[in-house]
């Protein structure tokens, strides 16, 4: 992790309000994208890797619902979102068009859609059912190495073919307007890239701030909360469950030696908070708006 590390006065160093948080020169709130069913939690989980019969205590469900939160940023008078949420079935606005209106932020406003990865629920929401663009001046930001593989014709017919084909759909009409980032790139005003593979291999995490007012944006490193408690626990929709269990691992451990806030996509809306060791694993405190 090669980052500018984070104080441990970072409580006092961002400035929280009703309105969201400014972090250094960036101004910050949050638009919630709606909800997103994930499937069964052994669909999804692992339990065979974790080997704990508490972890079960976690699916109180038949399905696993987590939220879609996304980060609307505003430095150097340019707005960017920080993922663009799930399809919508129609072309009535969407769940985040409407959020971001009534947050005085016009979707003709946003220069940058930066997704963390290229998979349906963060990709989704760029194009509309009618094959318009819901943010028609916005460039789209990703890693190449995520381009690549869910455009590539060898997704078809495999379990990521449905993101694939949203992949497709979404990015297939904007290929002018890609914007291609590296790690320890920054990729928009005061957003700085950090490639996080294992997820998707693509998948990137970035740092918002300067200094030390910073704050992690997590991505989907961490879908729900069992996987702080038992951080080994394999995601089954990650492209390499292995090396995401890696990444999860640093990633953690990275914030909670740190005491720097992070934002968690697919947490209780507004997914703001403090990664904590609790005992062999983590625990989430979250950070009030």
């Amino acid at each position: 992790m090669r980052h500018r590390q984070a104080t441990t006065d970072m409580h006092r160093a961002s400035t929280v309000s009703a309105g969201g948080i400014k972090v250094g020169d960036a101004e910050l709130c949050v638009i919630s994208a709606g909800q997103l069913d994930i499937g069964e939690p052994q669909k999804a989980l692992d339990a065979a890797s974790c080997n704990d019969g508490k972890l079960r205590d976690f699916w109180t469900e038949s399905s696993i619902v987590v939220e879609q939160n996304v980060l609307a940023i505003r430095s150097q008078g340019r707005f960017a979102i920080l993922e663009s949420g799930a399809p919508t079935p129609d072309s009535s606005p969407s769940p985040l068009n409407s959020g971001l209106i009534s947050a005085g932020i016009e979707p003709e406003s946003v220069d940058a859609i930066i997704p963390t990865h290229a998979h349906l629920d963060h990709v989704g929401g760029i194009m509309r059912p009618d094959g318009q663009r819901n943010f028609p001046n916005a460039r789209i930001h990703l890693h190449p190495c995520d381009v690549e593989f869910w455009l590539a014709d060898e997704r078809l017919g495999t379990r990521g073919e449905r993101s694939a084909l949203v992949a497709r759909r979404n990015l297939n009409p904007n290929l002018d307007r890609l914007v291609l980032h590296v790690d320890d790139q920054e990729t928009f005003p005061g957003v700085t890239a950090m490639h996080t593979p294992g997820h998707t291999v693509g998948h990137t995490s970035f740092v918002i701030g300067s200094g030390s007012e910073l704050l992690f944006v997590v991505g989907d490193i961490v879908h729900h909360p069992c996987q702080l408690a038992y951080p080994r626990i394999r995601m089954l929709f990650d492209t390499d469950p292995d090396a995401g269990v890696e990444t999860r691992l640093k990633v953690l451990e990275f914030l909670a030696s740190r005491t720097m806030p992070a934002f968690f996509y697919h947490f209780p809306f507004p997914g703001c908070g403090f990664v904590e060791r609790a005992g062999e694993g983590y625990c989430f405190l979250p950070m009030p708006m």
